[in-house]
Order: structure tokens, then sequence, then C-alpha cells
């Protein structure tokens, strides 16, 4: 049975099949430190031009800026928040240096624009525009994500009663909130990470209930649902398609079980089981308590890892498939 990459959700690469939640083999993928201080960054996200990785320091409440291939370098994009300021949250990187932020001040939701600028960070009380999102009271886990091919980017994870994806067109500095689309979803289905595709749809993973595994929701620009896939995986934090659309990754952490899942770096592959379209996971690197990711190039991702301390690395992914021990075993025996 053939296995392909998820690129705009079609089977466009035949490779060997894998078992589910398979390990990663010896030289799979290089992992590279970036020698920075990495105790408070919670979210991540890729520049248009993959050059620079934006965070939010959740300790020091400000947005910052890395550089993923120089040697980690970091600066202030945002100042700090002053107490008693709406506090960053979730950021998406536009064209023109653009960073547009989730910010939250108790129960009070807002998106604010910034200019990124060399050498001077942009003072967190006069932010370009400011766009009321609603008031709600819920947990900090916002993802954000923007397009490459045309002028959006999407809100994910609000808190209820806020809407549980909210879409927002950019132009320069300026954005704007497009109508709040149908759910059909309860709270326990509301996303937890959110990337836009090579075709420019809109993937969110939603959270089970209970124990079970996350599932793959991809839609089209009006809302409607095109797809619909179990992942296999549970505790997925963080998700991002490859700079080139080839690839779909996620990272998630541990779970228990009959199969167990370690915590790591997936890849997600379009299959076919029972001649119908499934997922595969994919174990590439396993990593301690992930929590924040960004992909910087085809096969580069940027994964914010480990709890004592946490670390921020660069992940270079080197080889196309990964060998499981059990297919080997399977088929020494059949010859």
């Amino acid at each position: 049975m053939g296995r392909g990459c998820l690129a705009g959700w079609l089977l466009v690469a035949a490779c060997a099949t894998l078992g589910a939640g398979s390990l990663s083999a010896a030289g799979f993928a290089d992992i590279v430190p970036l020698e920075i201080d990495a105790a408070g960054i919670t979210r991540l996200a890729t520049s248009p031009n993959g050059q620079t990785v934006y965070g939010i320091d959740e300790s020091r409440r400000t947005v910052v800026a890395i550089d993923p291939f120089g040697g980690g370098r970091r600066r202030d994009v945002v100042a700090p928040a002053t107490e008693g300021r709406p506090h960053p949250v979730s950021l998406a990187a536009l064209p023109g240096d653009i960073v547009a932020v989730v910010c939250r001040s108790a129960e009070d939701w807002s998106l604010q624009t910034y200019r990124a600028r060399p050498g001077e960070p942009a003072d967190a009380a006069l932010p370009l525009q400011e766009v009321l999102l609603g008031r709600a009271d819920g947990p900090e886990t916002v993802a954000m994500a923007a397009s490459r091919i045309r002028g959006w980017f999407a809100v994910a994870g609000l808190p209820p009663p806020l809407p549980p994806v909210t879409r927002v067109a950019f132009a320069g500095p300026g954005v704007r909130r497009r109508p709040d689309e149908p759910w059909a979803g309860g709270a326990a289905s509301r996303p937890i990470a959110v990337a836009i595709g090579p075709a420019d749809e809109l993937v969110t993973i939603e959270a089970a209930a209970g124990d079970g595994t996350a599932s793959l929701v991809s839609k089209g620009h009006g809302g409607r649902e095109l797809l619909r896939l179990d992942i296999g995986l549970a505790d997925v934090r963080g998700v991002a398609f490859a700079r080139d659309g080839s690839s779909l990754w996620v990272i998630a952490g541990a779970a228990a079980g009959p199969d167990p899942q370690p915590a790591g770096l997936w890849r997600l592959d379009a299959v076919f089981r029972d001649d119908r379209q499934a997922v595969q996971p994919t174990c590439i690197v396993p990593l301690d308590d992930p929590q924040a990711l960004a992909a910087v190039s085809d096969r580069s991702l940027v994964v914010v890892h480990g709890s004592q301390p946490r670390t921020i690395s660069r992940i270079e992914v080197i080889a196309d498939s990964v060998v499981n021990p059990k297919d080997d075993q399977r088929e020494e025996g059949e010859r």
C-alpha cells in the first residue's frame, strides 16, 4: 500500500508503509540547539521569507524575534507589556515585517499589530491597530496561522463564548475581522492547533473528548468542512506545514495506552486504509515536553521543548522515510 505526504490533501508521493507510531531511525533528523534563553517562550510563528522566527516570551510578556540559522540570536520586537496592559498570548507573522498578536487583559481579548524594527522594540501600549475580539474566561491556548497566498490569517482556540475560529483579512498593517463561521462541534472539539495549507485551506487539529485521539479538519474559504480524519495522536500541541507544502508536522506530548505514544515531533502522512483516505503518524524525533512549533524551510523546523531547562532547537530532517523494525521482521518472515 502506498503512502504520500499531505499536500492539499492529495497523495503526491509513494513511500514505504509504516506501522502506527513508528519511531524514527538513527540519522533521520539532526537536532541543533539554539543557544538562547527559551525559558518563557510559548508560541512561535515564521516570517513570510522563513528567515526569522517570532515568539511569545510569556515570562517577560513580550514578543521576540529569533534567528533560527545564525546561532539563534534573539531580540525584542515588542517591549514588555507593563502591569495592567494586555499581555501577548499568540501571534502570526505578516508581510512587511508586521506581527499580529492576540492579547489578553483579564477577560478582554484583542488583536493588535506591530511593526518589527531592528534594534527598536515597539511600545506594547502603541499598536499600529487594535481590534477587540470580545470577552471570555478560559485557558490561553490560542493558536494562529497566516496564509502565504492571500491576505488573511486565522485565530483558533479562543475560549467560549468567542468563536472557535476567526478569520482576519489584512492589508499592510490594517486588519479586519471576517464574519464568524458556523461551528457544529461542541466544547470538546474546539481547535487546539491551526495551519494554512498549500491550497490556502484552513487546517485545524481538534481535541477529542476523554482520552481519544485528535482529529484533523480541513475547511474551505466559506467555512465548509472538506475533510475530517482521526490522526491517531493524543495531546497535540502544534501543527505546521513545510514551507513547500509537501509535509504536515505536529508536536505532541506523551500518552500511555496499549500503543504508547512518545512525546516529540511527528509527521502526518496520507494513506489509504480500507479503501478510505486516512492519516498515518510517524514520530520523527522524540522530544521532552514539546511546546511550540514553526517550519522555517522545506526540511527545517524550530521546536521549543524540555522543561528544566526549556530549549529551542532547529530540527533538520535528512531522510524521506523511516523503516519500522516490525515491518522488517514481517517482510523477513515472508521471504
